[in-house]
């Protein structure tokens, strides 16, 4: 069997502290005065929920390594026992050394250390793509989880499309098969609510929870503030702010899908408050059919 290959995933840490052009963007990933942290505390808040229903509750953030990141935003909504990992603690170290999370290590997404139901939660936050068998490293975050593993990840836009979607991209010649790569090398797995439906239903397993958020990128956007700036920041601003605003009309007019899924898969139904939390918070719960033969 040929050694799996992880692409460059260490050296875009490495390049992290020693490339002087990429460090001034990874030095932006502590700091919450930017236009690009503002875009992920958006993505980050589909978590609110289920914190706020339970501080208590321990996590585990999966494929973290932008100095814990996910793991921070989780401590700063009041949960009190936060472990960050990624497949290299490179960044994380230094995050726990700034005070910036409060545990960390390394792990394999594939093939944790951890033991059966070691968290109440398992977050994954737009990591689970760079995986090469994401749904081995899937598996494991079910493993590790006591009530849910909690994903966030860009949605398979081919099997997502609307109909008006589909026509302009036909019209312009573009291809409908959706394949992408990012710049370290990895595929970019993309996921659906079937899809995670029926890896639920595999396991016999029937409560699903699903949510959506628009992002748009424009680079530069670690360095643009939140408020005031140069002429140039306030139009990539209002650009980028424009853009997420003009998907989620076309969302809401049936026309679009989120690009990004975010998915609570639990081990047992959800407790009432939580169920109620998550409603105000725009997730929509389903509860699978029962197979028939058990």
């Amino acid at each position: 069997m040929p050694t799996l290959r992880y692409d460059r995933h260490d050296q875009e840490w490495d390049r992290a502290l020693n490339d002087q052009d990429f460090s001034r963007v990874a030095d932006t990933w502590m700091r919450e005065d930017n236009l690009d942290h503002w875009c992920h505390a958006r993505i980050r808040s589909a978590v609110r929920p289920f914190v706020e229903s339970d501080k208590d509750a321990s996590w585990l953030t999966v494929g973290d390594g932008r100095y814990g990141a996910d793991a921070h935003y989780l401590l700063s909504l009041g949960a009190k026992a936060v472990h960050a990992s990624d497949m290299h603690d490179t960044l994380l170290r230094i995050g726990s050394e700034r005070g910036f999370i409060t545990a960390y290590s390394a792990q394999n997404a594939e093939k944790m250390s951890f033991a059966d139901d070691s968290f109440d939660y398992v977050y994954c936050k737009e990591a689970l793509h760079h995986v090469p068998r994401p749904y081995l490293a899937l598996h494991e975050m079910f493993r590790i989880a006591r009530t849910a593993v909690i994903l966030t990840e860009p949605r398979d836009e081919v099997f997502h499309h609307a109909w008006v979607k589909r026509l302009a991209k036909l019209a312009l010649g573009k291809s409908e098969r959706g394949h992408s790569f990012e710049p370290v090398g990895n595929y970019v797995y993309t996921v659906s609510e079937r899809e995670l439906e029926k890896f639920l239903l595999g396991m016999h397993y029937g409560h699903v929870a699903f949510t959506g958020c628009n992002n748009f990128y424009i680079e530069g956007v670690e360095f643009v503030p939140t408020e005031g700036g140069s002429r140039k920041d306030k139009r990539i601003r209002l650009m980028t702010k424009a853009a997420i605003m003009a998907m989620d009309t076309l969302e809401k007019l049936g026309l679009h899908k989120s690009t990004l899924l975010s998915a609570a898969l639990f081990k047992q139904e959800p407790p009432a408050g939580l169920r109620q939390r998550l409603k105000a918070g725009n997730w929509t719960l389903r509860t699978l059919p029962k197979n028939p033969y058990l």
